[in-house]
């Protein structure tokens, strides 16, 4: 069923899917421990490697004006802007310990979380490969993606205001015994 995938494109699915292992469990894990920056480290590499190799890839659905590029490109930029934003914060809290840049950088990276998760589900749903949107019709389909893609940024949102947004971001560190 990949076999006949490039390989740039077998490059970006490999990366964007040790992105969603690794998220998920810096998300599990105590932060600010050896173990939470080398995943972490594991995370932006893996992100970077899946933004920057699907932006040469072929639109397979809603190319823009005859162009390589489609609707899901637009996103890349969010999602890189996202990444850098979270790791630039990340060097602002090494440098300043500013309890404020360590918030946004867990928020950031959050929401580059969530936004993998959108971009995998949205893939899985719309590319012809997968048939699925051969299931059902045309709007019931769009009706199933757009409410899916809603829960996931809506319980992402409500997750980071709720959770990481409010209090000592120091708070997801490992406790002195």
């Amino acid at each position: 069923m990949l076999g006949d995938l490039s390989p740039l494109v077998l490059v970006h699915l490999g990366a964007a899917s040790i992105a969603i292992v690794l998220g998920a469990m810096i998300f599990l894990l105590p932060k600010g421990t050896l173990r939470h920056r080398t995943m972490g480290s594991g995370y932006i590499a893996a992100m970077f490697v899946t933004v920057v190799s699907v932006v040469p890839v072929r639109a397979t659905v809603m190319p823009f004006f005859g162009t390589r590029f489609g609707f899901f490109h637009v996103f890349v930029l969010f999602g890189f802007g996202a990444l850098l934003f979270g790791v630039a914060k990340l060097w602002r809290w090494r440098k300043t310990r500013d309890v404020e840049a360590l918030r946004a950088h867990q928020v950031h990276l959050a929401y580059s979380y969530a936004g993998l998760l959108m971009a995998g589900f949205s893939q899985l749903a719309t590319n012809p490969r997968w048939q699925l949107v051969e299931l059902t019709s045309a709007g019931q389909f769009w009706g199933i993606f757009a409410a899916v893609n809603a829960a996931i940024y809506g319980a992402a949102v409500w997750l980071i205001q709720s959770r990481l947004a409010k209090g000592d971001p120091r708070r997801w560190y490992p406790q002195p015994a």
